[in-house]
């Protein structure tokens, strides 16, 4: 679902952020942008080009600050992940296994194990998906 921003066209400060299907209908003066990845929509600012017009733009600092947050939870459910797959690795487990089945469990928890360093976009992983059983 998109995310919207509302900001005073006056002062260019930023009132509201909301995720919704469609803009808003509003009876207020504010001006309603949808956000588009790869921007994320607490990690911009409003400000006014050469030309006068307001433009969206990224504030680094608060990318900066928001992708470590997003990382962190991204390390924390992956550590989670690789838990529930270590029953793949027992011993009694693997004898029941074919060996096409053991190489997509080795592969998954190798992807696993590499996802933080491979993630494009911190606010809308794509995980891999699991072996089926």
């Amino acid at each position: 679902m998109p995310y919207y921003i509302a900001y005073d066209p006056e002062t260019l400060e930023i009132k509201h952020w909301y995720e919704y299907e469609r803009v808003l209908d509003q009876d207020d003066t504010w001006v309603h942008v949808e956000i588009l990845p790869p921007l994320h929509y607490e990690c911009v600012d409003i400000i006014r080009g050469e030309d006068g017009t307001p433009q969206v733009v990224r504030n680094d600092e608060k990318w900066q600050e928001k992708t470590q947050h997003e990382m962190k939870f991204i390390r924390i459910k992956r550590n989670e992940l690789l838990q529930k797959s270590d029953i793949s690795q027992l011993d009694d487990i693997k004898t029941t296994m074919s060996e096409e089945k053991r190489a997509e469990w080795v592969n998954y928890r190798s992807l696993l194990r590499d996802f933080p360093s491979t993630v494009t976009d911190p606010f809308n992983p794509i995980w891999p998906t699991p072996p089926t059983p």
